[in-house]
């Protein structure tokens, strides 16, 4: 294992050789090895540590006090070989109960507000799954100084007035899962239109993110040097888009996702249940780009709805009136109403196996 953790630190060495400074890590990522495998590379870098930044989390849950909160900040820092952390995240928001409970008197919050005042981090910033009016609503709060958003160019849509309000507020928006969680580079053949002439429609992707003005950092994931080395080839060729310009690819992926939602949200305003029509859709992406049977959409269904973009939602799919709103809405003339009858099978098969 000391070797597999020493491999691993030489990439992040590597990366920063290229040109990258910006570190993104956390407890229990790489099987709880994360911290550590930055920790030797950052004892490494210790005398050009003032040219990496570096990012680590916590969740409100586990760090539901300001003791809490002090104390896995503390561990963070012996972990990574650090005396500051330059950006720390409240963790996973993926509901606004979540958010409040890290901001209650005595909490999370509070405690990493005791460590920047020590010195111990420089920033305190936010990661959420939330929607966009939800992000919205926490950047109004001004109480963090950046965000971390899941934003890719298939979904962009769906997050992107978060995203614009912390642009306007002139707080850091870090962009994650850029690749889908890896659809886009499995399925290049059948996103072939994302990408422009001599690209692929991973580049296409990590392009998009770095291009766009409202978005600080793009994070990447990477386990070989080809790959660090096919990001930085993106961030040199890639140009500044302006509001026109992504409009345009807004519109380009609109009209050739053909069966796949956009995630513009058009359907949602018309809906009188107040079903989250966006997120069910988004989530339905996955058994037309997979092929997924059955059994394996209903374990990403209640999986989603503890950690994904299902969380707390106001109304469920089987609380559609069939009314039809929202497929008169749909810029993409989806059949939504048939795959909401679809998904609310299959939550009602995991609410029959919690019985």
């Amino acid at each position: 294992m000391t070797c597999s953790l020493n491999k691993n630190a030489e990439l992040v060495r590597y990366a920063f050789d290229k040109g990258i400074n910006f570190f993104d890590t956390a407890p229990l990522y790489c099987d709880d090895k994360s911290e550590d495998i930055f920790g030797i590379a950052l004892k490494q870098l210790a005398r050009q540590r003032d040219k990496v930044y570096i990012c680590t989390k916590g969740f409100p849950e586990t760090n539901d006090t300001a003791e809490k909160a002090v104390a896995a900040v503390e561990k963070s820092l012996k972990r990574l070989n650090v005396d500051k952390i330059d950006f720390y995240y409240v963790w996973c928001i993926r509901s606004m109960k979540q958010y409040r409970l890290a901001m209650q008197k005595g909490g999370q919050y509070e405690g990493l507000l005791k460590c920047k005042q020590q010195g111990r981090l420089d920033h305190i910033v936010v990661s959420t799954h939330l929607r966009g009016e939800e992000i919205e609503t926490i950047v109004d709060e001004g109480c963090f100084d950046g965000i971390l958003i899941g934003m890719n160019i298939l979904n962009f849509p769906y997050r992107w007035s978060g995203a614009q309000a912390a642009y306007r507020a002139g707080i850091g928006v870090v962009a994650m899962n850029p690749l889908a969680g890896g659809i886009i580079p499995k399925y290049e053949k059948q996103l072939g239109f994302l990408a422009g002439p001599g690209q692929s429609p991973t580049q296409a992707a990590l392009e998009f993110l770095i291009g766009c003005p409202q978005i600080t950092v793009a994070l990447n994931g990477f386990s070989r040097r080809e790959q660090i080395d096919m990001a930085c080839r993106c961030a040199d060729e890639c140009r500044a888009l302006d509001e026109k310009q992504i409009n345009e690819i807004r519109a380009h992926i609109s009209e050739n996702l053909n069966s796949l939602c956009t995630g513009c949200g058009y359907c949602m305003k018309s809906c009188p249940k107040k079903i989250p029509i966006a997120a069910y859709m988004q989530f339905y992406n996955d058994k037309l780009l997979q092929d997924r049977s059955d059994e394996k959409m209903i374990k990403e269904l209640a999986e989603q709805k503890i950690y994904g973009i299902l969380v707390d939602v106001p109304a469920q799919a089987k609380d559609c009136l069939h009314c039809r709103r929202c497929e008169e809405a749909c810029t993409q003339h989806l059949n939504i109403i048939e795959r909401l009858d679809e998904i609310a099978r299959w939550e009602q098969q995991i609410y029959e196996k919690k019985l």
